[in-house]
């Protein structure tokens, strides 16, 4: 029988990163609400938009669901609602990361959106086994989130001269640290982790495909159940959504991702 995964597509991807194995299905689930979470209050749309996401894919039927994003938007909230697996992919390569020792994070977005870090590296299990965060980009480069000319639109065509800034970014993460691995800090980097991995002698981790791989294993019955407790509110985030985007201009919100979730060859990541 196969197993079905509804991945949340916080970052616009045209397929997953991984080929799906005999006997298992993933679904992309696009965001209707679609918010980048440049601040913590903008993250308040950004969640809202993921578990309304959630709650339709839920409601569509799926044996594991995965959200695809290093900030792991609204996973405790979607759980409060789901009988089934959530993975979150940060959650996942943390603890995936702190299996190799000391860790370092390099991530594409300007030191402002620290507080996504923080708050998973404080919450998430292997957390602690964090030796230092590396900003990559400049405080302007948010303004360029959804254009062509933003970092996230160079990575997805392969930009040389930024995946050598990177693989340097990584290399000295590491030096100055004294950490076992790299971690991508952001899903939107899958597109040039190849490249990336071929330009460093130590490990990289890429973190959308261990999450879709935590979700596959838990499809199939490798994770463990777990016991939480419900919301009696299933399905009143997607009616706030709706009813919210109705009232507001069509670019209110728009954006090409939600920060933090990453695959193949992606429309928008």
């Amino acid at each position: 029988m196969t197993k079905r995964i509804a991945m949340i597509n916080s970052d616009g991807k045209l397929r997953p990163v991984l080929a799906d194995p005999e006997g298992i299905e993933t679904r992309l689930v696009d965001l209707e609400l679609r918010a980048f979470a440049r601040t913590p209050y903008d993250r308040l749309f950004t969640e809202l938009g993921t578990l309304a996401a959630a709650e339709q894919a839920l409601a569509a039927g799926c044996d594991a669901l995965y959200i695809d994003t290093f900030g792991d938007y609204a996973i405790e909230l979607v759980r409060a609602v789901a009988d089934i697996p959530v993975i979150g992919a940060g959650e996942t390569a943390i603890a995936v990361a702190a299996k190799f020792g000391t860790f370092s994070i390099v991530t594409v977005w300007p030191e402002s959106m620290a507080y996504l870090y923080d708050e998973r590296l404080r919450t998430c299990i292997g957390g602690s086994q964090c030796v230092g965060v590396h900003y990559f980009s400049l405080e302007h480069e948010l303004d360029k989130v959804g254009t062509g000319t933003g970092v996230k639109a160079r990575m997805r065509r392969g930009d040389d001269s930024l995946v050598d800034q990177l693989a340097a970014a990584c290399r000295a993460a590491r030096e100055t640290d004294g950490s076992d691995v790299v971690l991508l800090g952001c899903t939107c980097m899958a597109p040039i982790y190849d490249a990336l991995r071929h330009q460093c002698d130590f490990p990289i981790l890429e973190v959308s495909s261990l999450g879709q791989q935590a979700a596959m294993d838990a499809a199939v019955g490798n994770a463990p159940p777990v016991d939480r407790a419900r919301t009696r509110r299933a399905g009143e985030a997607s009616l706030l959504a709706h009813a919210w985007l109705q009232n507001q201009p069509t670019t209110a919100v728009s954006d090409e991702c939600s920060v933090c979730a990453f695959g193949g060859d992606n429309a928008n990541d």
